[in-house]
């Protein structure tokens, strides 16, 4: 049980696993539509795993990521989550 008063904030940062600043000298951007992608599927789990508790937090999506996958963004508002 929460305290009263207290303010809990769950943010999440959707972007690929190349996308990362570690891999920023690895992978360039002209190589990302050509890798593997596994967003779509880790941000349907943690969606999942959110409604189960209840939870609702503020996912910050790349616009990369709204380009290549419209569906995520549309997924995330759908469960009554923000998307910024």
């Amino acid at each position: 049980m929460k305290p009263v008063g207290a303010v809990q904030a769950f943010t999440v940062d959707v972007e690929e696993y190349f996308q990362v600043q570690a891999f920023e000298g690895v992978v360039s951007r002209e190589d990302w539509g050509r890798l593997p992608s596994r967003v779509e599927w880790a941000v349907d789990d943690l969606l999942g795993l959110m409604d189960t508790y209840d939870a609702r937090g503020t996912f910050f999506t790349l616009g990369w990521i709204a380009d290549q996958h419209p569906a995520i963004p549309k997924m995330i508002a759908a469960a009554g989550h923000e998307v910024a």
